[in-house]
């Protein structure tokens, strides 16, 4: 009797309570010498017609709830079997579940590829990840938009706009500071570790993401919302997004990254590491027209997320 009783959930008493009050209900003229007058009996239908729907809603919202995490679970569940099944194939990775993938693929990264837009999560994860790697020298492979051409970022910023309606960084002078702020990351980073970067800048975006190494790559897109697709080394779409990068930097402007960045003492280092940069890089820098102040180059050095190096 207890082993049942202890099996019996929240909604299983207001069941029960349900029909015990319509056995009481029932009953209790039969029993006892009630007055039903006075729209007692009305009063007493009415109560229970109450419980029932109490009832009623509560199974409802359990349901709701239930099927919610059953449809979660679910695809994790999918999505792991696939992969067993044919490592070879392109998945699709629900939305929710894509940056615990990208966090298992850089765990294991000898390398690292990246293509996409304003590079936070490289510059807060990727990077310091990478840095950690002291075994053997770590090739990171960057395409991003060139920060220096205005007339790119803001056409980006449309596009992110677009896909994130609500979004605070879809600017275009905010995405030109992010990526420059990116760069700065890179440059302080390879110089304390073994980082091996190489950076070119696009002069189109694509509104796909890419990231991934030689075993894995995930491709995604602006909208937090959308799944993304996964495929593995051995896969002909796998070695074709390879090609794909290779062939797109052989159409993009190769970038010269300062040594200097090894300091990497605030503003000033900023200011002095893109003086040296636009020295070293005048073509990929000539449509870059800075009126930059101090402020400015403080909150690049912010955004590059390098305080902790």
């Amino acid at each position: 009797m207890r082993a049942t009783l202890a099996k019996l959930t929240k909604l299983d008493w207001v069941s029960v309570f349900s029909v015990g009050s319509l056995v009481f209900l029932t009953f209790l003229p039969i029993f006892w010498d009630v007055d039903t007058s006075g729209g007692w009996l009305r009063n007493a239908v009415i109560t229970l017609a109450a419980v029932a729907l109490t009832s009623i809603v509560i199974a409802q919202i359990a349901l709701r709830g239930g099927t919610a995490v059953s449809l979660e679970t679910l695809g994790r569940i999918e999505s792991t079997v696939s992969r067993a099944i044919d490592k070879g194939a392109v998945h699709e990775v629900p939305a929710k579940l894509i940056n615990d993938e990208l966090t298992d693929m850089l765990k294991n990264a000898k390398e690292w590829y990246f293509r996409g837009g304003s590079a936070r999560w490289q510059r807060e994860t990727v990077l310091p990840s990478l840095a950690a790697k002291t075994d053997q020298p770590v090739r990171y492979n960057v395409q991003i938009i060139s920060p220096f051409d205005p007339e790119l970022c803001a056409k980006y910023a449309r596009y992110r706009k677009q896909s994130r309606p609500d979004d605070p960084r879809a600017d275009p002078e905010q995405i030109s500071m992010e990526l420059l702020g990116f760069l700065y990351a890179i440059s302080v980073w390879a110089a304390r570790s073994k980082i091996s970067p190489d950076v070119t800048l696009l002069h189109r975006f694509s509104p796909f993401r890419l990231d991934g190494s030689s075993e894995t790559f995930l491709i995604t897109v602006a909208d937090m919302k959308k799944n993304g697709l996964k495929t593995s080394a051995g896969n002909w779409f796998h070695a074709s997004l390879l090609d794909e990068f290779a062939f797109e930097a052989g159409y993009a402007t190769k970038l010269k990254l300062p040594l200097e960045a090894q300091k990497a003492r605030g503003g000033e280092s900023v200011e002095t590491f893109f003086n040296d940069l636009r020295m070293q890089n005048p073509s990929a820098t000539a449509t870059w027209k800075t009126t930059y102040t101090q402020v400015d180059y403080e909150a690049i050095y912010e955004l590059g997320r390098v305080e902790n190096v």
